[in-house]
Parts: C-alpha cells; structure tokens; sequence
C-alpha cells in the first residue's frame, strides 16, 4: 500500500500538468475557432446590409450616371451615399477578413466595385486615397476585369 501511496504521489502532478496542457490546448482551439465564426458573421452581416441597401436602390446597385440634362441630379447626390454606405460595408468585409483570405469575397467584392467605376473615377478615389488601402486595391483590380 505504501509503494502505491509513493506511485500516486509521483504520477498526480504529472496527470494533473497533462491535464492542464490538454485543457489548455482545447480552449486555446475553440476560441481560435469563435474568433473565426465571429468574422465570418461580421462579413456576412455586412454584406447583407448591402444587399438591403442594393434591394431599397435598385436604379443604383449597377452604377448610376447623372442626368445631364439637367443641372444638378438629387438622385446623383442619393446615389454618391448610396456608394459610401456600399464602401462602408465592404471595409467591414475587408477588415475582418485581414487579406481577403476567402476568394469569393475578393471575386464578388470586385464585381460590385466595378459597377461603379465611373463613379470612382469623376470623385478621384484612388488618387484621393478616400478608402482605406485594401479597397482601393480592389478599384484598381476591377478595373482589369
């Protein structure tokens, strides 16, 4: 009885430190994981809101050029906050998403830039640097599609 009383003496910390280290490693896992569910819902809510935001401005969603004939179009003045509240959205995507690891977002981000490149090139975008980095690359990148 003494030698196992000796033996479990021995062996409790170690079962109790690969306890621990195993503990550890598990919630170390599952909050890398929650972190990555939590980005992936701020992108997807983000995107949804442009989507409603496309679905209450469908004259907008695909680009809009101002109605010359007249001298200032209130729709164009609607349709410049219509693309910074696209932008806005879209930064969202971008900044939780680091590098746009996930090529759907990079595809489906470009194309809904692209439709409003005129836009991006009467205000000066790139040039100006109004968006933060990642988006002006992607203005530059829907150029080229």
């Amino acid at each position: 009885m003494d030698t196992l009383v000796k033996l479990a003496t021995i062996l409790s910390p170690l079962i109790s430190a690969s306890v621990a280290i195993w503990a550890i490693r598990v919630a170390t896992k599952t909050i890398k994981e929650n972190k990555e569910i939590a980005k992936k819902t701020v992108a997807d809510t983000a995107y949804q809101t442009y989507l409603q935001l496309a679905m209450e401005y469908p004259e907008f969603a695909k680009g809009y050029t101002a109605d010359t004939r007249i001298d200032i179009d209130p729709n164009y003045g609607k349709y410049v906050w219509f693309v910074a509240r696209m932008m806005f959205c879209f930064e969202q995507i971008v900044e939780v998403e680091g590098n746009i690891k996930d090529s759907t977002w990079y595809r489906t981000l470009i194309k809904h830039i692209g439709f409003h490149l005129k836009h991006f090139d009467k205000s000066n975008a790139v040039e100006e640097e109004l968006y933060i980095q990642p988006l002006l690359d992607l203005i530059v990148l829907s150029r080229q599609d």
